[in-house]
Parts: structure tokens; sequence; C-alpha cells
């Protein structure tokens, strides 16, 4: 179900009311879960999978939270949002030329968690969280789409909390501040230590781009598996530093 903004006066500025998603359509394909995770047919993995994938598609619930807001002021290191502030230099150099941001939040939803928490046997909730993994890239794909064809945006980059330390994983919860109650919309918590329940969620702020950005970029960790793009240490030299 789409539940629609209301605009709400704050003294003389006007916020957004966040829009959800809690009922995007979960139709994982085995053939390319099979491809991904190298199951080879007539195994008895693939009998495994296909029944857990059945499982999968008939709890998933994945989600989605954003909602727009202005930048109050730019900052040589970071930004103001809704009177917020966000310290970060890689920010601040990339929304410089940016009026309007889309603070979001993409989830597997809690059902998925709590399935995946159930599967006592090891190799199970192993396929289980992968399961997880792509009700989360399904609510990603829904909403870029979704934001893409509302407000006709072209290119887009998107900055998340934690994946840099310009910008740490501490900036959740300001970022959460943005978006009211994700807990209570779409049943992601943030616990003490700044993780997001469930794990498979995501978390930042998308702006219309006109070059691709990718935090991957500046980023020197080797053998991540959430890898996107390779690092790029002329360019954090040169543009960021």
């Amino acid at each position: 179900m789409l539940q629609w903004p209301f605009n709400r006066k704050i003294g003389p500025e006007t916020i957004m009311d966040p829009v959800i998603f809690d009922q995007i359509e979960f139709n994982p394909d085995p053939e390319k879960f099979f491809n991904k995770m190298r199951i080879k047919p007539g195994s008895r993995q693939e009998e495994l999978v296909l029944s857990l994938l059945d499982e999968g598609r008939q709890v998933g619930r994945p989600r989605a939270i954003y909602t727009i807001t202005g930048i109050d002021q730019h900052l040589d290191d970071g930004v103001v949002l809704n009177g917020i502030r966000m310290k970060s230099k890689v920010m601040a150099v990339n929304l410089s030329a940016v009026h309007r941001v889309f603070p979001y939040l993409n989830s597997s939803g809690r059902e998925l968690f709590d399935w995946t928490q159930s599967k006592e046997d090891l190799l199970e909730r192993y396929y289980a969280e992968e399961i997880s993994q792509l009700a989360l890239r399904t609510a990603e794909e829904f909403l870029l789409s979704h934001l893409k064809a509302t407000y006709q945006m072209g290119k887009t980059s998107s900055l998340n909390p934690g994946s840099l330390e310009d910008w740490p994983i501490t900036a959740q919860r300001p970022l959460f501040q943005l978006l009211g109650d994700p807990l209570e919309s779409i049943g992601v918590e943030l616990t003490e230590s700044m993780l997001m329940l469930p794990n498979q969620s995501v978390s930042g702020i998308r702006y219309s781009s006109e070059t691709d950005f990718s935090s991957c970029e500046l980023c020197p960790r080797e053998n991540c598996s959430h890898r996107r793009a390779r690092y790029d240490e002329r360019l954090l030299k040169e543009k960021y530093q």
C-alpha cells in the first residue's frame, strides 16, 4: 500500500511527510537465483532452494520509505537539511549544485528477517539470507523507478552513511530523523550501535547527478562483496581532499 505525502508547516518552511511503500511485490526468479548461487539442476540444493524460494515469496514484504527535503544551507564540510546538519566533505562537494534531495530507506521487511532467523540449519539460513538480500534489491529497484518516473529524474547517485569514514555510520540517526519513525512505518529499527534491523536494509540520500558516483570509488577496502565500482585514489585526492 502506498501512503502518499502531505505537506506540513513548521515555522516558515514546508516539509513533505514521508512516502511509504509497504506492499512491494516480491516474486524472485528461480533460474536467476540458481545461476547466482551456482546451483546445479537436479541437485539436492535445487530442491531445497526451490522450497525456500516459495516460502520467501509467500512471506516476503519488501518495504521502502522516502521524503523530499530542500537544502537549507551548503557548507564547506556538509549541508543542512530541514535544520539538521549533515557533516561530510563528499556530500558538500557532490551536492554543491543540488537544491533538493531524497532521504530514503529500503528494507527486505521484518517478515523475511524473522523467517531467516527461524532457520536453525546453517545451509537453510544461508540461502534464506540470500533470498532476503534479493528482496532488498527488489525494494531498491522499485523505489528508484518510482523516483525517476514521479520526479522526472534522469541520472542519479546516492550517498550512504557508514560507507565512508567521511560520513560515518553515526549519521544514521539524523537520517532516520528526517524519515520520521521508520520502525513504525516500515518496521526498521536502529540499534545503539547504529546498525539496522532487519539487517537487509539500506539507508541513504539520493539526488540528481550529471555524473555517476559510487561511494565504492572512494573506499580502499579490499575483498568487499558489496563493491560496485573500483577504488579511484586519484579521484579521492583531486576532488575530495
